[in-house]
């Protein structure tokens, strides 16, 4: 009995250890993210916003979170696809990963 209890929790944990060693860490963004005209190259993070309006270029590989509340926290409000640009209002902080 000793054996088949082994072997069946021996066979989940070697399965998350294998999934564990073959999954690809996420790529940060390449490219350029400009926020009222300063312009950020291979930008990755939380970047402030102006409160009232931002002008956000992101001429990256990845989409940009807007995030309600300072410090990329609060609700995701849009995401600002790559190769898009938008006028963001009443948001405090962006993100990309």
């Amino acid at each position: 009995m000793k054996l088949t209890l082994r072997a069946a929790l021996g066979v989940p944990l070697m399965t998350a250890a294998a999934l564990t060693l073959t999954t690809v860490p996420a790529t940060a963004a390449t490219g350029d993210l400009a926020i009222n005209g300063t312009t950020h190259t291979d930008p990755s993070g939380c970047y402030a916003l102006d409160e009232n309006a931002s002008v956000v270029d992101n001429l990256t590989d990845q989409g940009a979170e807007i995030h309600s509340g300072a410090d990329c926290t609060g609700e995701v409000l849009d995401v600002i696809p790559a190769g898009d640009d938008s006028r963001v209002t009443e948001a405090q902080s962006l993100f990309i990963p």
